[in-house]
């Protein structure tokens, strides 16, 4: 009984100095990555809101006080930026930057600039993507509604027929927006190198317009 007790004291003491494998704690880079993560996303949205305020207000007042023509005009330019905009977070997101870095040391012009974009894909490819995307989509859609309103009521419309053409606007808005990315994105998959060149060629232009400012 004395060395059974024995036996089981020191089991339990080996079993006691063996580190458990499942107890892992968390890194205090992974806190970081968190904390980086979580400040980023609430910059990005305070950031939305206050922007999506201010062009939705600009747009109201330009596409209501304006004829039809220049509220169907406005209303083209948003959905070529939402489509650039989801094409240039494509390319960011799938670019190599071996190529970059390259043209970087031959000091190609923008090439610095590039890098640092697809260094900074995720954020890039967020604001490109969601922010300005997303935001020129749905600006969109309600300068159509008020291209819908202003047809009807200069044309006498009935309600049955405002609302098809209602339905038949917001159906060809969507198709050419929806249609337009997934075409730019296949050019942005295979030419994103020449894009993100492109973006930091205008990037370097403002850059450069704040040190001249500075000084």
């Amino acid at each position: 009984m004395i060395k059974n007790a024995k036996h089981k004291q020191n089991i339990s003491a080996t079993q006691d100095d063996v580190p458990a494998e499942n107890s892992e704690k968390p890194k205090p880079k992974d806190k970081k990555k968190i904390s980086k993560g979580t400040i980023w996303a609430i910059k990005i949205t305070i950031i939305t809101f206050i922007l999506a305020c201010c062009i939705t207000f600009i747009t109201e007042i330009a596409s209501t006080r304006s004829n039809v023509i220049i509220s169907i005009l406005l209303l083209l330019f948003l959905i070529v930026i939402a489509i650039l905009f989801d094409a240039m977070g494509v390319a960011a997101a799938s670019c190599d930057p071996a190529p970059l870095h390259s043209m970087a040391s031959r000091k190609v012009k923008g090439a610095n600039y590039a890098v640092k974009l697809v260094k900074n894909a995720e954020k890039v490819s967020n604001i490109c993507n969601d922010v300005i995307g997303d935001m020129a989509g749905i600006i969109s859609g309600i300068c159509t509604a008020t291209i819908v309103m202003k047809v009807a009521t200069a044309n006498d419309m009935s309600t049955e027929h405002a609302l098809i053409f209602s339905i038949l606007m917001s159906s060809v808005v969507s198709a050419v927006t929806v249609g337009g990315k997934a075409f730019f994105k296949t050019i942005a998959l295979k030419n994103a190198k020449e894009m993100m060149l492109l973006a930091g060629k205008f990037v370097s232009v403002f850059a450069r317009k704040k040190k001249q400012a500075k000084k």
